[in-house]
């Protein structure tokens, strides 16, 4: 193929390259202001200096992550249009909630996916865009919409006439043609215009060497689904005619794999088949998930046989009979929740039990809120809280704030309380800050605050319209010590976590993979070297990203000139938390156990746990493998539909050694466990994988 001609001019000059038709308006495509070298860091400091304040990190990470071949280029007017119209269709879409800010950045804010023409695309497919997606509830659901419609309306179809392989949005306008990767460039960016997560993903030659093929993946929610660009199936995603190819692709195969774009950090680049490939893209291999996937018309040992929706139906009914006789006691043994459920079934049960489970606590601790303490095992724990903002029951944030002290005599702890009460101020949701149940130096990190912590959730859920996927904690000097014990031991429970002039004992950041983790430390703190350990978290927290680019988003400030107080400026941490909600159900889990010890972590349970025990678990479709596992008697593997389909067969594996391959069924006895283990109405799992895997480490 003829190496096309540079679109980014030699001169320091603003081109019009045309016009095309979209939903009945003229759109203009601005091409950015060419500047050579060294003279461009003037136009990226700009583009810092202008950005808003809210929106400043992101463009230091879009800045940080962009190609090369765009740094001597790229204007500080483009980067800033890009940055604000990325911000505008996040914080505008529906879904919000579901898209944390590290999606944001890979898959929202990026203004080009591989080598195609750089342009400010982002307002004209978002004026084409949003009628189609206008009533959306669901990023699944825009982008289903996206690609039965747009191409129609845009006047765009699939074409081997098409002049370049790796057309922009307007090139594929103007000529109404484009390959499969046009095509796919063009609905990346049309999702992102109205705020749904997408990236490009390929493989660079099929393994009967029949060619390449582009496609696109949507983020949900809670992971990546696929779709053939201009190729809808329905109304869902996950299907398409090269799925049957893909189950043959090679994982690690540069030719034969599947790879995903990525602007995060990553040593793989995304194979450039279809043009020059002087200036590559950053990829990721996402072949394994692509090799569980089962078309459909496989074989019929893959699917599982038709569970009957009669008693499958009456199981749920038998359910709330008990409900309204029993309540909660004994759910789980009783003979109905042994019964194989359909998926509707199940879901409609998961509803029962969590209705159920909050009308059980308004009953059993009626005055927990107005007394303001709760209480398990007769260690009790007082708590003070106020609410900011107007958000409605059931949409509320939670930031628990430890206070300091500790080692002291009460009427100094109960001080710190207090300062603790007025220290920071979310804009919206429940400030609470509990007082510490000993005065002893380790005030937060005894074995009695996790359950303490648990209980206290789940009052506040039941009782204040607490979002169980939007509770945060953050602790200032001890409080901070609980931090950095907490939040890697009960990173399940929490959205993101604030470390404030604190240091950590013997704790490990392992356990954060998948919590927002900040950490905030005067510069001059220097008493039990929290501001050297700071640093030394922040070299750890950086290359355990480094090393797992989907994993451990954090932030680090070491505030200089500050002391052990630091003049407030930590209180950035407040803002930066409430732009994350709870990941309960990541792709990969990795538990390290503390010496206070858990049963059960994100959708892992352990039947014997051990202190220091470390187990690593990833999934890909319907594939999952055990990384790493210290003996902790059984291994159970906590599942439901949005993670994988439970009507198909589900492959469990251990480096060469198969641990489970079969069909998992639903049940309410599965549900009604998992929702009593944590009294968490959003930690309901519908089945489960018993597994005995054998004693393995990690390979550096």
């Amino acid at each position: 193929m003829p190496k096309r001609k540079n679109v980014l001019p030699g001169k320091a000059s603003r081109l019009f390259i045309g016009r095309w038709l979209c939903a009945k308006a003229v759109l203009v495509v601005v091409l950015v202001d060419s500047l050579a070298g060294a003279e461009n860091r003037a136009q990226l400091d700009r583009a810092l200096a202008k950005a808003p304040p809210q929106q400043r990190s992101a463009m230091v990470w879009l800045i940080d992550h962009m190609p090369e071949k765009d740094r001597p280029v790229v204007s500080s007017e483009f980067l800033l249009k890009h940055c604000d119209a990325a911000h505008r269709a996040w914080q505008g879409a529906p879904w919000q909630r579901l898209v944390p800010e590290e999606i944001f950045l890979d898959a929202i804010l990026p203004y080009a996916s591989v080598s195609e023409t750089r342009e400010e695309w982002r307002e004209p497919l978002r004026n084409s865009a949003a009628p189609i997606v206008a009533g959306a509830a669901s990023p699944v659901e825009a982008a289903v919409r996206l690609n039965q419609r747009l191409f129609q309306a845009i006047g765009v179809k699939y074409s081997t006439q098409r002049k370049a392989a790796d057309q922009s949005p307007s090139e594929s306008i103007q000529s109404g043609i484009a390959s499969c990767t046009g095509l796919s460039i063009l609905l990346v960016d049309a999702c992102r215009a109205v705020g749904v997560p997408a990236r490009l993903v390929g493989t660079p030659l099929w393994s009967d060497n029949s060619g390449n093929h582009s496609w696109v993946e949507i983020w949900d929610g809670r992971g990546w689904r696929f779709t053939g660009a201009a190729e809808p199936t329905g109304d869902q995603l996950d299907k398409g005619w090269f799925v049957e190819r893909s189950r043959a692709a090679t994982v690690g195969d540069k030719k034969h794999g599947i790879f995903a774009v990525t602007w995060q950090d990553s040593p793989l680049v995304f194979p450039l088949s279809f043009t020059d490939a002087s200036s590559p893209s950053r990829g990721i291999d996402v072949t394994e998930r692509y090799l569980a996937l089962v078309p459909a018309g496989s074989a019929a040992e893959n699917q599982a046989e038709a569970i009957d929706p009669g008693p499958s139906n009456r199981a749920v009914t038998a359910l709330a009979q008990h409900l309204s006789q029993n309540g909660l006691t004994s759910v789980a043994t009783a003979s109905f929740a042994k019964v194989p459920l359909v998926k509707a079934d199940a879901e409609q049960a998961e509803k029962i039990l969590v209705a159920a489970l909050a009308a059980q606590i308004r009953q059993e601790r009626p005055s927990a809120i107005q007394q303001r303490f709760v209480e398990v095992d007769d260690v009790r724990m007082p708590f003070w809280f106020t609410t900011y903002g107007e958000k409605p029951p059931g949409e509320r944030s939670l930031f628990i704030s430890l206070h300091g002290g500790g080692g002291a005599p009460k009427p100094v702890n109960d001080q710190q309380w207090k300062n603790q009460q007025q220290l920071y101020r979310p804009q919206d949701g429940i400030y609470l800050a509990p007082r510490a149940p000993t005065d002893t130096w380790n005030l937060w990190h005894q074995k009695h605050i996790d359950p303490l912590v648990d209980r206290l959730i789940a009052d506040m859920v039941a009782f204040e319209g607490v979002d169980p996927d939007r509770v945060y904690l953050l602790g200032y000097s001890a409080g901070g010590d609980g931090v950095y014990q907490l939040a890697p031991r009960m990173a399940d429970r929490f959205a993101a976590a604030a470390m404030m002039a604190g240091h950590p004992n013997e704790t490990q950041a392992d356990g954060l993979r998948n919590l927002p983790f900040a950490i905030h430390v005067g510069g001059n703190d220097s008493a039990y070297r929290r501001n050297a350990i700071a640093a030394e978290w922040q070299n750890r927290l950086a290359a355990l990203a480094t090393a797992d680019p989907a994993g451990y988003p954090h932030v680090v400030q070491i505030h200089d000139g500050k002391g052990h107080w630091m003049d407030g400026q930590d209180a950035v941490a407040v803002p930066w938390m409430a732009k994350h909600t709870r990941t309960l159900r990541p792709t990969k889990v990795i538990w390290l156990q503390d010496d206070v010890v858990h049963p059960r972590f994100y959708w892992l349970a352990v039947s014997d746990p051990i202190a220091r025990a470390k187990t690593v678990v990833s999934r890909n479709g319907q594939r999952i493998v055990v990384e790493a596992w210290t003996p902790q008697g059984e291994l159970s593997l906590r599942l439901d539909d949005s993670m994988l389909d439970l009507d198909r067969e589900i492959v469990v594996v251990q480096a060469d050694r198969e641990l489970f391959r079969g069909i998992v069924r639903r049940t309410i006895g599965c549900l009604a466990t998992t929702l009593a283990e944590r009294n968490d109405p959003k930690g309901l799992f519908s089945a489960a994988v018993q597994t005995k895997p054998e004693p393995q480490v990690l390979a550096p």
